[in-house]
């Protein structure tokens, strides 16, 4: 029990974690590869698709592939990426719908019929043609048919024919008061049905001719009249479910066929004949009915899931799709389609076919289809699942004319809906041939390996274990060398194993991880191309160098895959090589140098393929398979081949002006842009190419020229929007492929944004000129500015020279102050000198006054005391002669005039003050500002003091001071300041 879990566990683990390689299947070629085909993809549209009433009667399709679908509300037109709608002015139901050959629009409802175009902008909008009938006949009621035949377009009615040719109508009521109740052109004739039977209408002459009588079709209704097998052939088909076939020369009528049951309630409502000359038939209550056109039944399940059983209409688009107009919804049965899905909602990881049967491999066991050639289309209710194998199948193979089966539960031999286990061996990935070693095999395990043989007698048998490698090896190649094998493993590198002859154990193991050349130990898988044994990795494709011992880049693969791509699957098979790369298969021509890569079939598995195990079946030159997580699909090469001319569509272009939505102009061209106005903030572009087959899987990659570097990467995002794109020109280029491998030639808009205002032609020029005024004013403001400064230069060095002259002037002005300062000092001192020798010179004087005056007193009194007359003489002679010199003014004048000298400034600042002070006061004056006291001025006067105290109090008033004003103080304010000594 514990070991089953382990293996369980251990079975998740490799699941999950390892990488695989190539499931080999020689069994591929088979005689009726071209025929295996699964069920058609059904693409359903519903109200929320397109946005409006979902019972549909008519459809058409123009030139570029754009659908147009009438309703009970008007007329839907698809793109492929937009539904648009237009209404009938009475808002009726749109009946009737048709693209005559000049590409024109039909379309008829309720009393109206007109044209449908396409504006400058890209709207469509509808044109009424009543005003082409008389008014007696508008009341046509609805218009349920339009052809083109004869070079007219007409319009059918319960109650008129309306011929249109030239801008002209005529009306044709039906013969006798019936009612025409079918109509249809076949080869160029018009075909009408009324009560009367079925008609032909030459449009030529407006003339009726009977064609089909009522009996003759047992009094059936006709909804369908098609194209036989022959150009002499006509296929009536009936409500009531017969097929007439109607020779047209002879209108003879023979029953072929009834497709219906007498008994049952269901009814056909419409048909066609496809290119394919397969006939498809809409009914009541069980959706479409194909024949071949041998009228034999095709296999309904293609048409099984459809959304509703009652089909009103039914078209064949420009592709080869069928389009079911239905009760409630649209639906298209993509039946042209290269792609087509033959088993679903499984794992796929093996096929094998054995004559016409066909096995597949998946998660959930073996499924078994007997005779594959039996249904033109397989479906997974074609296969059975073989009992006993339910669960993981990793392999099947056929070994010895046998089916062997690689199972997590064992090894199994496969026989048609039978199974039988070989052994309770569990875990087996696949069975090997050994090269060499005639009916013995190498079965590879989750872990190891075991050696099997085969023998007529016993069949196969499980011999023993090799011993000596315990990995799994479920990614193995055989070399040249007999017994050397290389094993990749999902984590741990590449093994290079040697066995010995017997098979019973390894007896050498190479472990190579990054150390050799290698990119990496993980994801590395082993395969046989061009008898060359290569390495695919995350990074290229590498081959193993003996001599150096290392893994080489190997050349021819990498220059076809790349260098950096990551490879995980390549498969050799006739002329061409299968691989995955990046997740995305495809194939190259082995023989083809220019290494194209073809992709774009498989795009749409991207992603789907379960990584490490991807399937790929090529079957036969033109078909391969692929298994995918969803199911197995095929693939039908030479449709590839079918190069048609697609084209993108810009469908619209709209700016926002300001506020305003505006939509532009759609026909541009290089000599013809459109103009946008500077105010346009936010550009959008819709786009579209309605002529894919595949219009659900589209993508557009786009470019705009003068904004963008490069093309953006594809993306299924139908429109783009630019804001705030600067002024220029521009050109918007998209382009579109589909995952079919469809690709369409890219679209081009040709626009221009004006500039503003200030960014005009004119406002430029103003600007040049301005730009030339500023320059020219500028040079010439530059060179004032430069002869200003060259003046202020020159007058700055003027007035320097000037200032330095002056500092020069200044310094011999200031030295000869200085010296004048000096000599100043020096005369002050001198002055100061004199007047202290002056004021000796007056103390002098006054002592001598003293003196003499004391001599004169002590001779009077000697005059009175002498005894003799000579004596008495003497004396009065001295006595006379100390008078006269006492009186004697001369040594005042002298004392006045050096006082004068000395004091010269205090006598001019005293007599500017003073002008009415008299000689003899300014004398008095001085000897004040000496500070002599009153009775050495009364001596030098030879006054009494009485007599100087009366001068000075006459002197203070001439001076105007107070008595307790100081006379010295007030003379000092009349001296010059003085000088300090300068050293």
């Amino acid at each position: 029990m514990n070991k089953l879990i382990l293996t369980v566990l251990f079975t998740v683990t490799q699941l999950c974690n390892y990488t695989f390689a190539q499931v080999e299947n020689t069994n591929t070629e088979i005689p009726f590869s071209n025929s295996i085909k699964g069920i058609p993809r059904i693409l359903h549209y519903t109200k929320n698709d397109f946005n409006s009433d979902t019972q549909f009667w008519s459809m058409c399709q123009d030139k570029d592939g754009v659908l147009y679908f009438g309703n009970n509300e008007g007329v839907l037109i698809y793109d492929g990426e937009h539904w648009q709608y237009i209404h009938l002015p009475n808002r009726s139901s749109m009946r009737s719908l048709l693209q005559a050959k000049d590409g024109t629009i039909y379309a008829g409802g309720f009393n109206d019929f007109g044209t449908i175009e396409k504006d400058e902008f890209g709207k469509y909008q509808y044109n009424s043609l009543m005003h082409l009938i008389r008014v007696e006949d508008k009341n046509l009621e609805n218009l349920w048919d339009v052809q083109e035949v004869q070079g007219h377009i007409v319009f059918r009615s319960f109650r008129m024919l309306v011929a249109i040719s030239n801008n002209k109508a005529i009306t044709l009521p039906p013969p006798n008061g019936s009612q025409f109740t079918f109509s249809t052109e076949v080869n160029n004739r018009y075909y009408v049905q009324d009560n009367e039977g079925l008609k032909h209408l030459d449009l030529n002459s407006m003339e009726f001719s009977s064609f089909v009588e009522p009996e003759e079709i047992n009094h059936e209704d006709i909804v369908e009249l098609l194209p036989g097998n022959s150009d002499n052939e006509l296929l009536a088909f009936t409500k009531q479910g017969s097929i007439f076939k109607i020779d047209p020369e002879t209108t003879e009528v023979t029953f072929w066929k009834s497709i219906l049951k007498s008994s049952s309630n269901n009814l056909i409502t419409c048909g066609l004949k496809a290119a394919t000359g397969d006939y498809y038939l809409g009914t009541l209550s069980t959706k479409v009915i194909a024949l071949n056109k041998f009228g034999e039944e095709i296999s309904n399940d293609t048409f099984y899931n459809l959304q509703d059983k009652t089909v009103l209409n039914i078209f064949e688009s420009n592709e080869g799709n069928i389009w079911a107009l239905l009760n409630n919804g649209l639906d298209c049965i993509d039946i042209s389609s290269p792609v087509s899905l033959l088993f679903e909602n499984a794992s796929i990881f093996d096929v094998l076919f054995e004559g016409n049967s066909m096995y597949i491999a998946s998660n959930q066991g073996v499924f078994y289809c007997d005779d594959i050639s039996k249904s033109s289309n397989l479906s997974r209710s074609n296969f059975v699942k073989i009992q006993g194998l339910e669960g993981q199948v990793w392999s099947l193979k056929k070994v010895n004319g046998q089916i062997i089966c690689g199972h997590d539960r064992g090894l199994f031999v496969v026989s048609k809906d039978k199974s039988k286990k070989l052994s309770e061996l569990q875990g087996i990935w696949k069975v090997v041939p050994i090269k060499g070693f005639a009916n013995h095999y190498l079965v590879c395990t989750y872990e190891t390996m075991y050696l099997m043989s085969f023998s007529e007698k016993d069949g196969f048998k499980l011999e023993h274990k090799i011993q000596g490698f315990n990995e799994s090896s479920r990614d193995i190649v055989q070399t040249e060398e007999p017994g050397v094998f290389w094993v990749c493993h999902g984590y741990k590198g590449v093994f290079k194993v040697k066995i010995n002859d017997e098979y019973t154990r390894v007896i050498s193991v190479e472990h190579y991880r990054d150390q050799n050349g290698l990119p990496s130990a993980f994801n590395i898988n082993v395969f046989k191309w061009n008898n060359d044994v290569v390495f695919t990795s995350n990074e290229g494709v590498y081959t193993y160098n003996e001599k150096e011992n290392q893994f080489l880049p190997h050349e021819e693969l990498s220059k076809i895959l790349g260098k950096n791509a990551s490879i995980r699957k390549i498969i050799e098979h006739n002329d061409k090589t299968w691989f995955v790369q990046d997740e995305e298969a495809g194939y190259f021509y082995n023989n083809d140098d220019t290494g194209n890569l073809y992709k774009g079939l498989f795009l749409q598995l991207k992603g789907s393929f379960s990584k490490g195990m991807e399937c790929i079946i090529p079957v036969g030159s033109n078909l391969v398979l692929m298994g995918t997580v969803t199911g197995l699909y095929a693939f039908e090469l030479d449709q590839t081949a079918n190069k048609i001319n697609h084209e993108t569509n810009i469908i619209s272009i709209s700016y926002k002006n300001a506020a305003e939505e505006v939509n532009g102009k759609l026909v541009t061209g290089s000599d013809n842009f459109q103009i946008l106005p500077n105010l346009s903030s936010t550009i959008t572009f819709e786009f579209a190419s309605p002529s894919f087959n595949d219009k659900t899987n589209v993508q557009f990659s786009y470019k705009l020229e003068g904004l963008d570097e490069s093309w953006s990467a594809w993306q299924e995002t139908p429109f783009k929007e630019y804001s705030h794109i600067k002024a220029g020109e521009y050109i918007f280029k998209v382009k579109a492929r589909s995952l079919l491998g469809e690709t369409a030639e890219p679209a081009n808009y040709y626009f221009k944004i004006l500039p503003a205002w200030y960014q005009s032609q004119w406002a430029i020029t103003i600007y040049v000129i301005a730009a030339f005024l500023l320059i020219l004013i500028t040079v010439m403001w530059v060179k004032r500015k430069i002869f200003i400064e060259n003046e202020k230069v020159r007058k700055e060095e003027f007035k320097a020279r000037k200032v330095l002259e002056l500092e020069i002037e200044q310094m011999k002005l200031q030295q000869d102050k200085e010296r004048m300062q000096r000599v100043k000092e020096k005369l002050e001192y001198d002055v100061i000198d004199k007047s202290k020798e002056l004021a000796n010179y007056t103390m002098l004087l006054v002592k001598k006054q003293e003196a003499m005056t004391e001599l004169k007193k002590e001779l009077n009194e000697l005059k009175t005391v002498a005894r003799n007359d000579t004596m008495r003489k003497k004396v009065r002679d001295l006595i006379r002669k100390i008078t006269v010199n006492l009186d004697d003014k001369e040594y005042v004048q002298i004392f006045e005039a050096n006082f004068e000298r000395v004091h010269h400034q205090f006598f001019q600042n005293l007599k500017s003050s003073f002008p009415d002070l008299t000689q003899k006061e300014l004398r008095l004056c001085a000897l004040v500002k000496m500070s002599l006291s009153n009775k050495d001025i009364s001596q030098m006067f030879n006054i009494s003091v009485r007599g100087v105290e009366t001068a000075r109090y006459r002197l203070r008033k001439k001076l105007n001071l107070e008595h307790e004003d100081n006379m010295v103080d007030f003379f000092e304010k009349f001296d010059p300041p003085k000088v300090e000594k300068t050293h």
